[in-house]
Formats: structure tokens, sequence, C-alpha cells
């Protein structure tokens, strides 16, 4: 008899165990496991948008330096980097003034300054002068840095050369002299504004 009822108990544990894991199989492979999958997906979710959240605290982070650069480059569209004046008129005088001051200011001379058409590059107005000068080599050199290191930014696009047949006087040494047929061009702003 205490075989039986030790059956009987094994009998009773085996069927609690059966009916127990029945029970449990169902609820792993219903409930658990596509719980994990939903929350393995939040998980990648997260971390995506935590990539994300980085990559736009880094480009906010950059707001001063692109402010800075904001700031710098309307101050140059303010400041004197261009040709100014009303209108394009005014802008090539005041070009001619500026390229016959700054070449007799390097000691050489100056015998015709005339106005280049205006052009276009790269959406950039161009004004431009031609300077017929003359004088000696470092006069000349002179003339030519102080066109280019100027402001606003001036470009010398064509250069003609030519030594000046200059009469020597019996006993007296004199420096070679040059003349040079300089066209030079400068980016214009119109009454303020870039075209």
């Amino acid at each position: 008899m205490m075989t039986a009822a030790r059956d009987l108990k094994f009998r009773r544990r085996a069927i609690f165990l059966l009916v127990n894991a029945a029970l449990v199989v169902p609820v792993v492979v219903f409930v658990l496991l596509p719980t994990r999958g939903v929350l393995s997906d939040r998980d990648d979710q997260i971390a995506d948008r935590r990539a994300v959240l980085a990559r736009l605290t880094a480009v906010a982070s950059q707001e001063a330096n692109v402010q800075a650069i904001a700031s710098d480059t309307n101050a140059q569209i303010r400041g004197d980097e261009f040709l100014s004046g009303p209108n394009e008129n005014v802008i090539s005088a005041d070009l001619q003034t500026r390229l016959k001051t700054m070449t007799e200011a390097a000691g050489a001379r100056s015998r015709a300054v005339q106005a280049l058409p205006t052009r276009t590059i790269e959406q950039i107005k161009y004004s431009g002068s031609r300077i017929e000068l003359f004088g000696t080599i470092q006069s000349v050199q002179r003339a030519v840095y102080a066109i280019e290191s100027a402001k606003p930014y001036l470009f010398i696009t064509g250069a003609v050369i030519k030594p000046l047949q200059v009469m020597n006087r019996p006993g007296v040494a004199e420096e070679p002299t040059i003349q040079a047929q300089l066209d030079i061009a400068g980016a214009i702003q119109v009454g303020g504004k870039l075209p």
C-alpha cells in the first residue's frame, strides 16, 4: 500500500508539473517572447534616437561658430572688400581715381586711365579700368604691390610691360624706365547690395 500511495503521489506531482508546463509554454511563447521582441525593438529605436540626438546636439553646439561666420560675412558685405557706390558709373570713376592716386603715391606716373566694360563671372560683377603708367622698375613694382594689396580687393587681370627709351644725359647714370599697361578689376557692390 505504501507503494500505491507513493505511485499516486508521484502521479499527482507529474500531472501537476505537466499541467503547469502546459500552461507556462503558451505564456512564454505567446506573451514573453513577443514582449521581449518589442522591448528589444524599442531599445534599438532608443539607441538610434540617441545617436540622432547626439548629432543634432553637435550641430546645435556649432551655432556660435555659424553666427560668427554669418556676422563676418555681413561685415564683409558692409565693409571695404568690394568696390561700392550708388551705381556702376560712380564705382568705375572712383576706381580710376583710386588707381591714379595709388600709382602716383608709389612714385610712378600715370599717362591715361580708362574704364573697361563691367563683367560678370560666376554671379559676381566686376568693374575694371585700364591704366597706363611709367616709371622706374621699383616705382612700377611698388604701384603693382599697392594695387594688389589694397582694399577693396583689386586684381590685375592683364599686363603689358615695355622698356621706355629715355634720353640719357652724358655722365649721369639713370635707372631704367618702363611703361606698363595694367587691366585691373574689382568686385562691385551697387547700392550696398551684392548682385
